[in-house]
Parts: C-alpha cells; sequence; structure tokens
C-alpha cells in the first residue's frame, strides 16, 4: 500500500483545523491579557490620582489658610506703623505661626527690606532686599497676587518656599510685604503618608518647573528645573487640565514611570505660580506581575502548539494505525479542551440550527448544565426570551452572512440583577475556500466588574466621600440649572449657607474622628430638615449650603430657623460618644428678579453667614434685598 503524501489535501485539513483553533485560543489569551493590563493600568492610574489629590487637598487647604493668616497681619498693620502697632503685629504673628499647620515663619518686611516683626528669631532684623521674592513683588506692587515664590536656600540650609502679599500704603504704594514660609517637614509627613509601594514617590513642584519637595528623595536635587521640552511636567502643564496622569520618561532619574499630577491654582486666592504635586510609580514595577502572567500564559501556549503539532504529525505519519491515530487525536482534543477549560473566558461552539455543540467549563458553569447534557439545547433554554432573541439575532449575522461579531451583551438573570459580556463571535467553515458555514465560535468576557467599577468612580466624582451628600462641583452643577430654571419662568429660589459654629474647637478638643461624625450628623440633619426637591451639598470643611426652588426669602429663613433650632436641640452623645452639641450660624440670600448668578448668589448668602457670625452665632440672618 502506497503511503499518502505528507503534504497532501487531505493531511494538510487537520493541520489547517489545529491553526484555526490555535489561532482562537491564541486570540482569546491575547485578549484576556489585554483587558488584564488595561484593568492593571486604569486601577494604578485611579490610585495614584487619589493619592496626589489627598496631598493636593490638603497643600490648597493650608495655603488658603495661610492666605487669610497674610490677609489678616497685613489688615491689622495697614494703618499707622508706630511701635505698639508693631509690637501688637509681631504678638499676633507668634499666634498665627503657632496655628498654623506646615508653616515655620511669618514675617512682616518693610519697604526698605528689613524684617520689622517676625515668629522667628534668626530673621529679627534681617535684610531681605535682595531675596527674589521681595524684589518681584515691589517690582510688581501688586496688592491683590499671593506670591509664591521659587524654592530658594534658606539661611539656615534647608529647602524653603515662601507664600507673601504686598503691604500697600496710604496712597497703594509698596509699603512692605507680609511674608510666610512653608515647612518641609510637614508636607514631607504628608506626602510620605501617600507612598504605598517601594518605588512610588511623591513630590512638589513650582509653577516654573523648580523641584520643591520629593520623599523620599531620589537621585534629585531640590531645586532642579523639570520644565524641560516634552518632559513629563510640561505635558502635564500645556495639556491644561487640573490633573492628569501620564506615562513616560523621566528625565531626572531616567526612569519609565507613571505619573500622575495635580495643579493647585484656585482662583479665588489669585496664585502669581501654581504648584504641582506628583504621585509615581515605575512601569516596570506596576506590570511586572501581570509580565509574569503573560510569559507563564505564552510559555503553555507554546508548550500546547508544539505538543499538539507533534501529536498531529504522529499521527499522519501512522495513518495505517487508525486506532492508534484516532487515540491519538482524542488525546490532542483532551489537551485542548483542558486548556481551554483552565483559560478563565467563556468559550463555546453552536452549529448552524444554533444549537451548542461544545463549551469550556466556565461556559457549563456559566449555564449550570452537564457537558452530556449541553447537546442539543440553544439559548431559549437558558436565558430570558429578550436576551436570547438579542443572541439569536447576533447568531444568524454570523452563520447566514459570515460576519464576526464584538460588541457587549446585557444578560439578566433570577434575582433582578444583570450582568454584561463583552462577546466575540466568528464563522467555522467546513471548507478551505468558506463556501459552507458549519457553525460558530463564540468568546465571551464577564466585564460586569468593570463596568460597575467605571458607574461608581462617575458616582464619587460628584459626591463627598464624608457626608454622602453632593460635594461642592456637583452642587454648583445642580444649582445653576435650578438657577437658570427660576430665572427663565420668573419663579422664586432661595439659597442658605450654612456653617457649624466653633467647629475648629471640636477637631482640636476631639480630635478629627469625632469631627467626622459631626459632619455626619449634620448632614442627616440637613437631609430630614429639608425638602426631596431641595440641593443640599458639602461646600467646604464645615460650610454646607442648600439651594430651595419655589422658596421664598421669608419662607427659607423660616426653613433656616428651624435647621437651626433642630441643631441646638440635637444631642449628638449617642453618635460621638461625647456629651457634644453643636450650633449653626445660617445666612439666607434669595432671586429678586434681577438677573444674578449663583457664584454672586453665593457671595451675599455669605455676607449673611458673616454677619450670624459676628452677631454671637446660632443665628439665622437673611440678606438684604
Amino acid at each position: 500500500m502506497t503511503e499518502p503524501h505528507p503534504f497532501s489535501k487531505k493531511s494538510a485539513l487537520p493541520w489547517l483545523a489545529l491553526v484555526a483553533t490555535l489561532f482562537v485560543l491564541c486570540g482569546v489569551i491575547v485578549l484576556n491579557l489585554y483587558f488584564e493590563r488595561e484593568r492593571t493600568k486604569s486601577w494604578e492610574e485611579d490610585r495614584l490620582s487619589a493619592k496626589a489629590k489627598v496631598v493636593a487637598d490638603n497643600l490648597e487647604e493650608r495655603i488658603a489658610s495661610i492666605n487669610q493668616a497674610l490677609l489678616s497681619i497685613r489688615s491689622e498693620i495697614s494703618g499707622e506703623r508706630t511701635t505698639l502697632a508693631i509690637l501688637q503685629a509681631s504678638l499676633h504673628i507668634n499666634s498665627l505661626s503657632r496655628a498654623l499647620p506646615g508653616v515655620n515663619g511669618l514675617s512682616v518686611v518693610d519697604a526698605e527690606g528689613m524684617v520689622v516683626a517676625t515668629s522667628r528669631s534668626d530673621l529679627a532684623g534681617a535684610d531681605l532686599r535682595h531675596r527674589h521674592h521681595f524684589k518681584v513683588i515691589k517690582q510688581q506692587a501688586a496688592p491683590d497676587i499671593l506670591y509664591v515664590s521659587p524654592p530658594f536656600l534658606s539661611m539656615t540650609d534647608q529647602n524653603g518656599l515662601s507664600i507673601s502679599r504686598m503691604i500697600p500704603g496710604p496712597r497703594g504704594e509698596f509699603a512692605g510685604i507680609v511674608s510666610a514660609t512653608i515647612d518641609p517637614s510637614y508636607f514631607k509627613t504628608l506626602m510620605s503618608s501617600v507612598l504605598y509601594a517601594d518605588d512610588v514617590w511623591s513630590a512638589i513642584v513650582h509653577g516654573n518647573g523648580q523641584l520643591f519637595l520629593m520623599e523620599p528623595r531620589q537621585k534629585v536635587d531640590p531645586g532642579v528645573n523639570l520644565a524641560q521640552p516634552g518632559s513629563l511636567f510640561m505635558r502635564h502643564r500645556d495639556n491644561g487640565q487640573t490633573a492628569t496622569v501620564l506615562t513616560g520618561f523621566f528625565q531626572a532619574t531616567g526612569e519609565e514611570r507613571m505619573l500622575a499630577q495635580r495643579t493647585i491654582n484656585p482662583s479665588a486666592l489669585g496664585m502669581s505660580e501654581p504648584l504641582v504635586v506628583a504621585v509615581s510609580r515605575d512601569l516596570d514595577a506596576i506590570f511586572q506581575p501581570w509580565q509574569r502572567n503573560a510569559l507563564m500564559q505564552a510559555m503553555l501556549f507554546c508548550i500546547l502548539v508544539l505538543v499538539s503539532s507533534i501529536g498531529l504529525h504522529s499521527y499522519q505519519r501512522r495513518q495505517k494505525r487508525l486506532e492508534l491515530a484516532a487515540a491519538e487525536a482524542r488525546a490532542i482534543v483532551g489537551r485542548l479542551n483542558m486548556a481551554l477549560d483552565r483559560i478563565p473566558t467563556f468559550i463555546y461552539m453552536k452549529d448552524r440550527q444554533h444549537r451548542y455543540v461544545y463549551a469550556n467549563r466556565p461556559t457549563l458553569e456559566l449555564f449550570n448544565v452537564a457537558y452530556e447534557d449541553l447537546h442539543g439545547i440553544d439559548d431559549s433554554g437558558l436565558f430570558p426570551a429578550d436576551a436570547a432573541a438579542r443572541l439569536r439575532e447576533i447568531d444568524t449575522r454570523v452563520l447566514e452572512y459570515g460576519e464576526d461579531t464584538a460588541g457587549e451583551v446585557v444578560i439578566p438573570l433570577p434575582d433582578g440583577s444583570e450582568r454584561v459580556f463583552w462577546e466575540i463571535k466568528t464563522p467555522i467553515y467546513e471548507d478551505a475556500d468558506k463556501t459552507r458555514i458549519w457553525g460558530l465560535c463564540g468568546i465571551s468576557t464577564d466585564i460586569t466588574g468593570h463596568k460597575e467599577l467605571l458607574e461608581k468612580f462617575k458616582l464619587e466624582a460628584h459626591m463627598d466621600y464624608l457626608t454622602g451628600l453632593a460635594n461642592r462641583r456637583r452642587f454648583v452643577n445642580r444649582g445653576e440649572s435650578a438657577l437658570a430654571q427660576a430665572k427663565r419662568f420668573l419663579r422664586p429660589l432661595s439659597l442658605l449657607m450654612i456653617d457649624i459654629d466653633h467647629f475648629k474647637k471640636v477637631n482640636d478638643t476631639h480630635g478629627h474622628k469625632i469631627g467626622d461624625l459631626v459632619l455626619q450628623q449634620m448632614a442627616g440633619m440637613l437631609r430630614s430638615s429639608f425638602r426631596t426637591v431641595d440641593i443640599i451639598g458639602r461646600i467646604g470643611g464645615e460650610e454646607f449650603a442648600v439651594l430651595m426652588p419655589e422658596t421664598g426669602s421669608a419662607r427659607a429663613a423660616e426653613a433656616a430657623e428651624r435647621l437651626r433650632q433642630t441643631v441646638a436641640d440635637a444631642d449628638l452623645s449617642a453618635a460621638t460618644g461625647l456629651p457634644l452639641r453643636i450650633t449653626v450660624s445660617v445666612g439666607v440670600s434669595a432671586l429678586n428678579g434681577e438677573d444674578i448668578s449663583l457664584d454672586r448668589l453665593m457671595e451675599i448668602a455669605d455676607r449673611a453667614l458673616y454677619d450670624a457670625k459676628q452677631g454671637g452665632r446660632n443665628k439665622v440672618c437673611v440678606a438684604d434685598s
């Protein structure tokens, strides 16, 4: 008997089938690895971005506090500068310096550059006229700008950065500066708190690109200029967005890194230069577990290719031994099925009648069907009618027209929930010429968790994490819509600005944990005190706002008074474990027909809130019409 030619058409068909199967399997592995890498990247980007936000929010809060202190000192010494006034200013400076975390010195410098009042004994009487920030402020003479100096080396050889405001004279001329020096040790502690891996570092960079702080310190000197063409810093700055996550070559250390950056430049402060907070990880460290997994799967795939190829080759050389060849083929299929069963993806095949003829183990577990019972079952026996009809429509495109399909499929479950799958289907042909379609092969990946994670991130972007109320951005967005509708239909609308009295004392006395519980209790009282149509938000630390559509100032004042009384009567001991009570001050403003913005309405309510504070607190004040 003549042995068949090893490269005959008949012997090539099993090879084509094997190659097609391995190609599908390779596609499944590559697709799974791709989604896994994207999940790793997305997770790390979100984590770095969250860590950068923690540092940025704290730094922005510190800058705002420093700005208030500088304005307070400037207001106190703007009049006649007698010896008594300077002495009083010195006492005030010492008090503020002790009360401001993150500041290691406050100073007043006269127009000649001499330090006339300071909280630091080493700077008393010092001549600062040659300091860069003094010369810049004197030259520009702009009292409304909060000057942020480039990093510098202080008289004590420490890396420093100053925040200053100009002191105007009686005619608005330059009469000196009031300045605060940032305490690097405070921010090093904060920056160290966000380091969650050995390769993570965080940094604070001046808006001109000079490095101020880096923790832990790398092979980069403070003051180095990161504003190099094409650098990650320049890409962030040129992007124009407040927050970015970029990957690339970090020139200062010569590493490939992922870098989350956040710009701090609140418009209300009028900063001369922004500050940029950065938190970074090494790309190799991020993807090292993924690379190990990819290498392992690649090795397993190569082993599978090698084993199946050798098996098929042996089968063709022993065609006369049909039983042995059949056994070898079954062994090959068994190994292939074992490999497919181990892949965490749903793989299946259907014939032209839409009936299942194969499913790997994850698919069988999903269907809760044994392999022996699978044959002859179609989607109508496994899914609700609407889902089965949608799947049949997709299958028809593959089986009748030979289309390759890919897309999301939503499957409702008996408990009322839904699962989302990314599904890929391709036709399986009976012949090499692709003239007759035998069935289809489908690959489905459960992306429900990924979709839920995306929805969670969207929700958290609009919600205050502590109280569950709308955050400032969400409040402003909803508030502007409500204000536009009220102005369009000439309907009344009122705004309440609410502040917890002496909240700093609660934090200082009992700690921030008790302060957080107080804020949560306050949020609960707000929800129970106002209507569902009212828009409630947490605007700042202990400051809340309520926008009341269809409500005039009189009704709004009544609602504010009820809230004030509710808070004053509330006993927080059950929630906090302490005999603790609080009060609130409330400012009320109302839309009175004029064309007014939400910012202006909040500003008016803020002034009324200020009047309530000045009037003794635990009080409601309504802004004048």
